[in-house]
């Protein structure tokens, strides 16, 4: 009986060490409070069954009813009244490290941008390993490390896709040098050419 009753306190005991341990964050309201950001929304990953066979990367365009679609959607109009008098002309999507989502997120809320009616341009600056030409099916041999360096012209290099209303800018040849290139002046004036057009 004593036995039983230490292993139920000891087990007890280490429930509450795991639980104090635990640092992840696991609500909307733990990721407001302990960040200090406002949540956006959630959006589920994309099930293998649900794609029959096609890439996961446009499945909200080909589902749009579907309940990824809706989330999609739900964060792009919570983006949307985050500043309402000022609407924002651009927005960076990003992470610590590999894939963890950053292309398909960048694509999801394109589409979805598109799909209520604005011209939205997806800039791919990841020039390391570049994929957003490979999913939506564009050439690669222009993009932004070729217009930043002086090479082709910005109607050549920006590609439509089968979205609507959302077109590609591809990264290019990857460059030797890829943070360098983009914290040049022409990189900046670009993003500024860009945003009179989009």
């Amino acid at each position: 009986l004593l036995g039983i009753v230490a292993g139920l306190v000891a087990g007890l005991g280490l429930a509450l060490l795991l639980e104090f341990l635990d640092s992840s964050v696991t609500t909307q309201l733990e990721i407001e409070e302990r960040l200090g950001v406002t949540f956006l929304g959630f959006v589920p990953s994309i099930p293998d069954s649900a794609t029959q066979g096609q890439s996961k990367d446009l499945h909200i365009h080909r589902e749009p009813k579907s309940h990824i679609a809706e989330c999609t959607r739900a964060v792009r109009t919570n983006l949307l009244f985050m500043s309402p008098d000022k609407p924002f002309k651009r927005m960076v999507v990003t992470s610590s490290g590999p894939q963890e989502g950053k292309s398909t997120t960048a694509i999801n809320l394109g589409i979805a941008m598109s799909q209520s009616g604005q011209k939205v341009l997806i800039v791919d600056t990841d020039m390391r390993r570049p994929r957003l030409h490979k999913a939506f099916g564009v050439a690669n041999e222009m993009g932004v490390s070729s217009l930043v360096v002086g090479e082709g012209k910005l109607d050549d290099a920006i590609k439509t896709t089968e979205v609507p209303g959302l077109y590609l800018l591809p990264c290019g040849p990857i460059p030797p040098n890829p943070a360098e290139l983009l914290h040049t002046r022409a990189f900046a004036d670009l993003l500024e050419t860009l945003g009179t057009k989009f």
